[in-house]
């Protein structure tokens, strides 16, 4: 648990570190239609606050699916649709060419929610299958912080794990980016076999691993990866004279992340 204490803490400061970075060079806009919905939030749920009328300029700042984030003349800051955006003229008297969800917004967005399925391909859980879901946060675009639930399964075992880790991306750009991961977590077995049980109880572990990034399209990235897992054993019983008390287990997986 330790480690995953030292991870939040090494993600809180990476976090706070990239408040106050460089800003963006912005799109200046101008409205032509009779006006532009400014709502508090990317989405209609969001109410509106404030209206800006046709002739009037506005600075494109981001985006998500479906939405941009924009400031008035006034200082005013707010999210308007894609469709209401179009409607608008560059500086050049052509209409505005902004482009929808793309790679790149992956690498801008915060937050992202991922799946994974896979199987455990060495140690005592060899074969067994395994699953997990994972939230992720994005300080910077070659930096990720996730924490995962998954769940494990065999023909005699069943148990559950849940961790922390950091990815990172070197070459964050790249439509194919591959991906180190390290961090750890706690395994733990609802049920194991009856004559001869695994070595593996309720666990500390840490893992490190190699994946692949695919940017499919729209808010969607394909993940890949292979694990490596050290998982904390007691061979005290077995061989007094034993200094190795950790059991190598590995993983590899495929699934998916959805940005937002």
């Amino acid at each position: 648990m330790r480690l995953i204490q030292i991870l939040c803490s090494f993600l809180l400061g990476v976090t706070i570190s990239s408040y106050g970075g460089a800003s963006e060079e912005t799109m200046k806009l101008e409205v032509i239609d009779p006006y532009v919905e400014l709502h508090t939030g990317p989405g209609k749920g969001y109410p509106v606050f404030f209206v800006i009328e046709q002739g009037e300029s506005i600075d494109v700042l981001t985006r998500r699916p479906g939405w941009y984030e924009v400031r008035a003349e006034n200082g005013k800051v707010g999210w308007t649709s894609s469709s209401q955006i179009s409607r608008t003229l560059q500086a050049t008297g052509e209409p505005a060419d902004l482009p929808e969800v793309g790679y790149g917004d992956y690498l801008k967005s915060k937050m992202r929610v991922g799946f994974t399925a896979g199987e455990f391909i060495d140690g005592e859980l060899d074969g067994a299958e395994t699953f997990s879901l994972a939230f992720g946060y994005r300080p910077l675009s070659w930096l990720v912080g996730e924490i995962e639930y998954g769940e494990f399964y065999g023909s005699e075992i069943r148990g559950d794990f849940y961790g922390a880790n950091l990815l990172v991306e070197p070459y964050s750009k790249w439509m194919f980016s591959p991906v180190v991961l390290f961090g750890g977590g706690v395994m733990s077995f609802n049920s194991q076999p009856e004559v001869v049980p695994v070595a593996i109880d309720d666990s500390d572990y840490t893992n490190y691993g190699l994946g692949l990034n695919y940017y499919l399209g729209r808010n969607f990235v394909v993940r890949m990866e292979y694990r490596s897992y050290s998982v904390s054993i007691d061979k005290a019983d077995e061989n007094p004279e034993s200094t190795d008390n950790n059991e190598r287990l590995a993983t590899w997986k495929i699934g998916f992340n959805t940005f937002f």
